[in-house]
């Protein structure tokens, strides 16, 4: 198979979570409201397309840092490795987040577990939860960095030629909005409820244009 599954997984794992985070209750709500939304309305086979979502997506960074350091020498090659650094501790992070919230839907809904009343369910449920999104809140920025890193050993490795080409440099700007995220949001973090599908969209258009042939993996031979 001469295919790259870089494009590929850079479109469907974008798409996937989109898909998921559209239909998931929980938007800004925190604690009991959040419990309460989860138990209610969300899903475990939701929750499974959104975690299948999440695992092609930063599996595609990190494939596509892995194309790109074939041509990288020097501080180009330097970036890439930080990058898979920063992609790894954003995928874990957005894993303790999202399971915070499974545990929640788990626990509220699983009556074979052993508690006092369904206060004490829902209390437990709630510290998971808010444990959780305690340690997902670094998410964006760590996630931010590693696009960063991506952007800048792109530059390194190819001047682009044309606009298309030069998609790649979006993730910069939209990296570095990622990490000022926790800075200039307010507690309920709108602004990342904006963020997030522009950053899904820049990647399905990168991996669009890949497969599409209009713009070539970076760090391939020409």
């Amino acid at each position: 198979m001469t295919r790259n599954l870089t494009p590929i997984m850079l479109v469907l794992g974008p798409l996937m979570l989109i898909a998921g985070y559209a239909s998931w209750p929980i938007t800004n709500e925190v604690g009991s409201e959040a419990v309460s939304l989860l138990s209610e309305d969300a899903t475990l086979p939701l929750s499974a397309v959104g975690v299948l979502g999440v695992c092609l997506m930063f599996s595609s960074l990190h494939l596509l840092s892995m194309d790109m350091k074939q041509g990288a020498d020097g501080m180009s090659k330097q970036l890439l490795s930080m990058a898979d650094l920063f992609i790894f501790g954003t995928f874990g992070l957005f894993l303790i987040g999202f399971g915070g919230q499974i545990a929640a839907i788990i626990i509220t809904n699983d009556t074979t577990a052993v508690f006092e009343n369904q206060a004490a369910r829902d209390a437990a449920a709630e510290v998971g939860f808010t444990a959780a999104y305690s340690i997902w809140t670094l998410t964006p920025v760590v996630w931010g960095l590693s696009m960063i890193c991506l952007g800048l050993a792109h530059v390194g490795l190819k001047v682009p030629e044309n606009m298309t080409e030069g998609a790649f440099g979006l993730l910069m700007p939209v990296g570095f909005a990622n990490t000022m995220i926790l800075f200039i949001g307010d507690l309920e973090q709108a602004e990342f409820n904006i963020l997030f599908p522009v950053t899904m969209l820049l990647y399905v258009s990168l991996g669009g244009l890949m497969l599409a042939g209009k713009i070539d993996t970076p760090g391939s031979a020409d």
